[in-house]
């Protein structure tokens, strides 16, 4: 069942095309990856899903609802949350509180401490610093943050943009276990990566986007990373 479905988008900075007649399916249940090289399309692909910015042509469906247009409050409300590129975080107030502003909707406070509680189990690291300013964060941690208060909304997909940008292997590996383990609880997932081998090894499914265009799609344990590498800097025909 496709959960969210995004149909021939043109997307326009200006007189600039970012994105042109870009599709994707992102089906309930799955792990799905945007793969591309920096200033490809992948984060502003992510925004317009978000409802950040407008398409100018196509649609966005997400739980069988056309979204296109929606306001960012509105689609969050409807169970799309995302975690930014740069991990960005509340600076001046801690961890906690950085937490239990992705729980806004939470009805009571009891329901906010049950899920800060789910977010301290699967990091417990966030716990042990829950106290402390965002701001003293090191990068992994402000990751786990970003993807802890997405979590706080309760979302039905959660959209992760460039994770592991500037993180060392060992972090990145650790955070991606931790996205299966989200994955495992029922929260379907869309990644943006920059790294061919760790998007194919912890997605089911991926797009390798170039000049704002999805050039090659598949099954990612099916897709050759010869082929996708080349697709990735437009030397292949998948390019064209």
């Amino acid at each position: 069942m496709s959960l969210l479905a995004v149909k021939d988008i043109d997307v326009c900075y200006g007189d600039f095309k970012a994105l042109t007649d870009v599709s994707l399916n992102v089906e309930q249940g799955t792990i799905v990856s945007l793969i591309g090289a920096n200033g490809a399309g992948k984060s502003t692909i992510m925004n317009t899903i978000c409802g950040l910015n407008k398409p100018v042509k196509g649609t966005i469906e997400f739980d069988g609802k056309n979204i296109s247009g929606w306001k960012p409050s509105k689609i969050s409300q409807a169970g799309l949350s995302m975690a930014p590129e740069g991990s960005h975080c509340f600076e001046r107030m801690t961890v906690k509180d950085n937490l239990l502003m992705g729980a806004y909707l939470a009805k009571g406070n009891d329901e906010r401490l049950r899920r800060l509680e789910q977010i301290y189990k699967l990091f417990p690291i966030l716990k042990e610093k829950e106290n402390q300013l965002s701001t003293f964060l090191s990068g992994g941690q402000r990751q786990m943050l970003a993807i802890g208060r997405g979590i706080m909304t309760q979302p039905k997909i959660l959209l992760c943009d460039e994770i592991s940008l500037g993180l060392a292997p060992v972090v990145i590996k650790d955070i991606y276990e931790k996205l299966k383990e989200i994955a495992a609880q029922g929260i379907t997932l869309l990644i943006v990566e920059q790294n061919v081998d760790t998007s194919l090894a912890n997605s089911d499914y991926a797009y390798v986007v170039l000049e704002g265009k999805i050039v090659m799609k598949g099954k990612s344990k099916e897709l050759d990373k010869e082929e996708v590498n080349d697709a990735y800097f437009g030397m292949n025909k998948f390019a064209h």
